[in-house]
C-alpha cells in the first residue's frame, strides 16, 4: 500500500454532520475489515466507499 492508501485507511469512520443516509462502507483499522456505516452525506473523510469491493481494493 502506498503512504497515501495507508493513511485514507487509518481514518476513523466518520458519519459527517448532515442528515442523509447513504449507505457506505469504511476500512476499520483496529478488525482489519471493511464494514457498513451510514454516511450523512458531507463533512466525512477518505475512508468511505461506495462498495466493499472498493473498500477492499483500496485498503
Amino acid at each position: 500500500a502506498t503512504r497515501d492508501e495507508d493513511s485514507t485507511c487509518q481514518q476513523p469512520k466518520k458519519v459527517g454532520n448532515c442528515k442523509a443516509a447513504f449507505p457506505r462502507v469504511f476500512f476499520n483499522s483496529q478488525t482489519g475489515q471493511c464494514e457498513n456505516f451510514i454516511y450523512g452525506g458531507c463533512g466525512g473523510n477518505d475512508n468511505n466507499f461506495e462498495t466493499a469491493e472498493e473498500c477492499e481494493n483500496t485498503c
